[in-house]
């Protein structure tokens, strides 16, 4: 029979009692994991697994209305609730039920006021003086992979394990650098010092197995990392950081689902399991409609799919009713995202079999300049300032496409509109010095972009830009062309 919780538990009880467990498993069988641990104290309470504990723990706090509170008025919009809430000292790293913090939770519903906030306090400096020299040196040593050094300052400081360091808005435990930088032994002598396993980053909201999954180091996951991650800012968790980014890990993928990661629609695509893209969009049609974070332009299931290079996803999704000719956040559809992607001629034919417009953006990234310049004579204002087709230069940009921007400055594109991309409103040479494509931000520059212009979230020049991403080589062309912050 289940054992009754103690009144008042907490996280932190939890965590001693995992380790407890721990200790008395390792007496009998030395190579017994902290996921065993876990797993064993959440079935002593009746829970089926330990992420169930922790979120009924969580749910059960004490402080669970104030917190609700604070994340209700976020969601609001509600900017100077949330003010108050941060200088009473609430956490702006809490997570909500659904693992999102009031940061994630502004971005996603464009309450830019409490993003920047939310943002400057978890950004913000956490140490000083000697007490942040001694953080970084951990960090560096996990980040270089020196285990030697990191378990001297480990030695000397065993209480930063898990502190947060950093320079700048970025803030990651050592737990996260070692996994990001795939250094296997730092990475195990941190979890054997204690660094907490599910330590959420800023500011992807990341835990260490989210940079794990990438590089496919086991470690985390037999250590007992949560395999599913839910509330990092993608909003795709570990399995989406294996397979919907840069490349898609399928061996990693299957050892995670072997573990107990769960499918998503983007998950799903992204891994071409059609089967069950159709099932998932059977049980909830809207899915079809589902949208990505801004990080991810807002793209649609469809887009993703043809940004995947996956064709039998984008049949499948065709055949339960995906229209061909919806738009991201950046007005391109599936067809221009192909096109962008190097996707396969199959997945351009099928989609324009299934209606996909050549529109002026499709037309421009795939090159076919003569049918672009003949929608320019019907509608020059296309391509000006409040044209429905300038963000044709942010996307050339984003992709560093050369011949197509130069097309573009060739045809006197308005290479000063502002266009809005992962949810800031900013210029294309703002998006030069974020990518680092210092000659495209000549061109640009030669073309008449003015330096000066600020964007409408963090009301920064491209200077501004240059200085926080550290381009010193962007900062000293753009004040040679009269650049100021």
């Amino acid at each position: 029979m289940p054992q009754a919780l103690p009144a008042n538990c907490n996280l932190e009880w939890l965590r001693k009692a995992a380790k407890k467990r721990l200790a008395e498993m390792r007496a009998a069988t030395p190579e017994a994991r902290l996921y065993q641990a876990q797993l064993a104290v959440a079935n002593d309470y009746g829970f089926s697994s330990w992420r169930a504990l922790k979120t009924h723990v969580d749910a059960t706090s004490p402080l669970a209305d104030a917190r609700n509170r604070v994340f209700a008025a976020a969601r609001a919009g509600d900017t100077e609730a949330v003010r108050r809430a941060l200088a009473r000292g609430f956490d702006p790293a809490t997570p909500d039920a659904d693992g999102r913090t009031i940061y994630q939770i502004a971005k996603q519903l464009r309450h830019d006021a409490i993003e920047m906030l939310a943002r400057n306090v978890r950004g913000g400096p956490i140490r000083t003086g000697v007490e942040a020299d001694a953080v970084q040196g951990i960090a560096s040593a996990a980040q270089s992979g020196d285990v030697e050094a990191l378990r001297e300052k480990l030695d000397a400081r065993p209480d930063l394990v898990n502190a947060l360091a950093g320079r700048g808005f970025a803030k990651a435990t050592a737990l996260h650098l070692a996994a990001l930088r795939n250094h296997h032994a730092a990475a195990r002598l941190l979890i054997e010092r204690g660094a907490e396993l599910d330590a959420r980053e800023f500011p992807d909201n990341a835990a260490p197995l989210h940079f794990a999954a990438m590089y496919g180091d086991q470690l985390l996951v037999e250590a007992g990392a949560d395999v599913d991650g839910h509330g990092d800012d993608s909003e795709v968790g570990v399995l989406g950081w294996a397979t919907c980014f840069k490349q898609v890990r399928e061996d990693v993928a299957a050892y995670l689902l072997r573990h107990g990661a769960t499918l998503n629609i983007w998950t799903a695509i992204a891994l071409d399991k059609v089967d069950a893209v159709q099932a998932m969009v059977t049980r909830e049609p809207a899915l079809l409609a589902a949208r990505m974070t801004r990080g991810h332009h807002r793209r649609t299931p469809l887009h993703h799919a043809a940004a995947r290079n996956r064709i039998a996803s984008v049949q499948r999704l065709l055949e339960l009713g995906s229209d061909a000719n919806v738009t991201d956040a950046t007005g391109a559809t599936a067809l221009t995202t192909a096109v962008q992607e190097n996707a396969d001629a199959a997945i351009r034919a099928a989609l324009m079999a299934a209606g996909a417009a050549l529109d002026f953006l499709t037309v421009v990234n795939l090159g076919r300049y003569d049918e672009a310049e003949a929608m320019l004579r019907d509608d020059p204002a296309r391509i000006g300032p409040d044209g429905q087709d300038t963000n044709a230069l942010h996307l050339a940009v984003s992709k560093r496409n050369l011949d197509t921007i130069r097309w573009l400055l060739g045809h006197r594109i308005d290479v000063n509109a502002k266009r809005s991309f992962w949810g800031c409103n900013h210029t294309a040479l703002h998006m030069t010095t974020e990518n680092g494509a210092i000659d495209i931000a000549r061109l640009l520059l030669d073309a008449g972009a003015d330096p000066n212009i600020r964007d409408d979230k963090f009301k920064a020049a491209a200077l501004g830009w240059a200085d926080y991403f550290g381009r010193a080589d962007f900062a000293e062309l753009l004040r040679a062309k009269g650049g100021t912050t």
